[in-house]
């Protein structure tokens, strides 16, 4: 299993870059404790040394998010991050990072996939951390109920979505620092003093102050290499468009800009489609067909798909929360 094991050279430093803020602080292992002591208080005698992190490389999956597992006694912890954008496929992530750690955990422990005996594997449980504006309506998503819409569908997958900040465990803190972040990269910017202010923030308030006092030259160098990163490639996704548009080739430069904006800024369908309808001056039909015609998808309503507003973050309330 990839136990500790560091990043291939092959992956590029965009993809490295993405969430790893979220990494860093997991990485830690009095991190990680607190971390599985948030979602198992009842398992008082799990000491630091019982857990051992597994970390799927995110070559594997192409995509721009750091997942995190956990082996804990019996138990395997699979996390996935969300921010910005939100899509049930997330299940299918994590249906495949089951299978890819369990392919290595069988081979790491030499067990006999083909053997009479039953394997002794550890039992899995998913966990995705959302740190974006969408609400739910429940905090349970599963393959049968949210992405086939079959109750009589032969495999099925169950995750926690956990969304609310909170300054009680962990968990909770980090995405108010993320809730944060958002808050001052409207001010600042993607700019050094919207991470400096973030931290300033979440000291003040004793949210990850520890992580932050004792990392916080790491986690402003995370951010600034990811926002000059992001603007490399909103910069070539720019020119690119503009070369099209400057010959004349108005589909042609339309389908480029969708494959920029979702294969190279990784945004999701729905945001690739808002993005080309505003670009372009599209009617919304006509920018649906261009989208799932060169992402060969099916969008789905913009009122069950489009992100809500969150409540912004507030030093002043209770657990950071308005209302």
């Amino acid at each position: 299993m990839a136990r500790e094991k560091k990043k291939q050279s092959g992956v590029t430093a965009k993809r490295e870059a993405k969430n790893t803020v979220f990494i860093d602080l997991f990485n830690i292992p009095k991190y990680r404790l607190m971390l599985f002591q948030a979602l198992h208080p009842e398992m008082k005698n799990v000491k630091e040394s019982d857990i051992t992190q597994v970390t799927l490389n995110p070559v594997v999956l192409n995509l721009p998010y750091n997942d995190l597992g956990m082996l804990v006694k019996n138990k395997l912890l699979i996390f996935v991050e969300a921010q910005s954008t939100w899509s049930i496929n997330i299940l299918i992530r994590i249906l495949l990072y089951l299978a890819m750690t369990y392919q290595n955990y069988i081979h790491d422990n030499e067990l006999h996939v083909y053997g009479s005996g039953k394997l002794k594997l550890p039992e899995p449980e998913f966990y995705v951390i959302y740190t974006g504006k969408r609400k739910f309506e429940s905090d349970i998503i599963s393959l049968r109920n949210d992405f086939w819409n079959n109750q009589d569908a032969k495999v099925d997958l169950t995750a926690k979505v956990i969304y609310t900040e909170s300054k009680n465990d962990i968990i909770g803190q980090y995405i108010i620092f993320s809730h944060v972040l958002d808050q001052q990269k409207k001010k600042y910017g993607k700019t050094k003093q919207a991470v400096q202010e973030t931290i300033r923030i979440c000291k003040d308030e004793g949210v990850l102050k520890e992580y932050l006092e004792s990392r916080e030259k790491e986690v402003v160098d995370i951010m600034i290499t990811l926002f000059d990163q992001e603007y490399a490639v909103e910069a070539y996704a720019r020119e690119k468009m503009k070369a099209g548009e400057a010959r004349g080739e108005a589909r042609g430069a339309i389908k480029e800009a969708i494959k920029i904006y979702h294969d190279d800024l990784h945004l999701s369908p729905m945001m690739v489609l808002q993005k080309i309808i505003y670009r372009f001056s599209l009617q919304e039909t006509d920018a649906r067909k261009y989208v799932e015609e060169t992402l060969g998808v099916t969008l789905g309503e913009p009122a069950t798909v489009m992100a809500e507003p969150a409540a912004a973050y507030d030093p002043g309330k209770p657990d950071g929360k308005n209302g």
